[in-house]
């Protein structure tokens, strides 16, 4: 059975709904589920894994191998990843919330809420702009900086090489400055305002900025390109805002559900900040792919014809593209740390999305997979 027959046969037990598929179950459908997942894990050393298919406002999650490097310890309900620049998401969301009650306006200089600059060079960028990744910032300072003012120093001393708003340039210092302009927009910390302001009304009760202490024995044992194990690293650094959340897949599939059917939420700001999130912001001119605030969407065609993220520099279209609506496009971000990996995606037009955990360092092969699953489930709609 090739790869593909096996990712039919899930959705076949998916669409029907009549099994929950998990590593622990003995069952013949488990078996093929776990063939499949072993075999990506097989070819890209990949120790475990789980996996949320999400349909309208229902999701079926996927358990695989193992969270520590000695195979011993399950993956589970419990296990915690890295879900690096997924964070990105959680940071957009927050910003265009704020837009939404009228505390930050996307489109004025993100300066006027982060005073301890002093450069001309850069005090006409938006908030807008370093949502959408086209500020032209670096996708990190070198060296990187270690704490808040060496990042306040970089960013003094920084040019822009083009002009802000005519390139996409994907840039983790970008949305890490807007950890600290929504800090000073509401006054909070930024692990307060999202746990108030995300993941209570979202009942995201695993997600954290910091791992409480008691839930650091979850943590998934992270492992880098070269198989080599990547302790956990407490140190949310500078740009915290870009890449330091983690969470359980569990919590994954209700922040996946809150995209897709955001019906399900009561917090009706929440619910127009997600809508303003997903709004297309800049097209690129290669007609593919137009970037959201921190996601990106694509043409629904490149579900077969890309197999990698849309980086590197793009140049930025000025005229409307009217092809890219709800019912053909599909929206995906990517993630990933030196010891983990994650991709989330999905389709407006058709309800469904999936997310991917795992601890292990890979480049484009999640991207392939969380775009063949798609792929898959369109097929089996046929």
């Amino acid at each position: 059975m090739t790869v593909l027959d096996k990712f039919s046969f899930i959705f076949k037990v998916f669409l029907v709904g009549t099994v929950f598929l998990s590593t622990e179950s003995r069952a013949a459908e488990d078996d093929v589920v776990t063939e499949l997942a072993h075999e990506f894990m097989q070819k890209n050393k990949v120790q475990g894994m789980s996996v949320a298919l999400v349909e309208g406002n229902s999701s079926r999650i996927f358990y695989f191998g193992s969270a520590d490097s000695q195979g011993k310890k399950p993956v589970s309900a419990n296990t915690i990843y890295e879900i690096a620049s997924f964070t990105k998401t959680f940071t957009a969301t927050l910003a265009a919330r704020a837009a939404i009650e009228g505390r930050l306006n996307l489109d004025s200089p993100f300066v006027d809420h982060f005073p301890e600059l002093n450069n001309a060079q850069i005090n006409s960028i938006t908030s807008r702009q370093l949502l959408g990744h086209v500020a032209f910032l670096p996708y990190q300072f070198t060296p990187p900086p270690k704490n808040f003012a060496d990042l306040t120093q970089s960013l003094n001393q920084f040019t822009p090489p083009v002009l802000p708003g005519t390139h996409y340039k994907y840039s983790n210092v970008g949305i890490g400055i807007m950890g600290y302009v929504l800090q000073n927009v509401y006054k909070k910390k930024y692990e307060e305002i999202l746990k108030e302001d995300i993941l209570n009304p979202l009942h995201m009760n695993s997600t954290y900025l910091y791992v409480p202490s008691e839930n650091e024995k979850d943590v998934s044992v992270g492992i880098n390109k070269e198989g080599k194990i990547v302790p956990f690293n407490k140190d949310i650094g500078p740009v915290f805002a870009t890449w330091a959340l983690k969470s359980t897949i569990g919590d994954m599939a209700k922040y996946m559900t809150a995209q897709i059917h955001p019906q399900t939420i009561s917090d009706k700001t929440l619910i127009k900040a997600l809508a303003l999130v997903h709004e297309n912001q800049y097209c690129f001119e290669n007609s593919v792919a137009c970037e959201q605030l921190a996601w990106q969407s694509h043409i629904l065609s490149e579900l077969k014809n890309a197999r990698s993220d849309t980086f590197g520099t793009q140049k930025i279209s000025q005229s409307h593209t009217p092809k890219f609506t709800p019912q053909n496009i599909f929206i995906d971000k990517t993630g990933g740390t030196y010891g983990m990996s994650s991709y989330m995606a999905y389709i407006p037009g058709r309800n469904v999305g999936v997310v991917i955990l795992m601890n292990k360092s890979v480049n484009d092969e999640k991207i392939a997979l969380g775009r063949d699953i798609l792929s898959l489930w369109i097929a089996s709609k046929k």
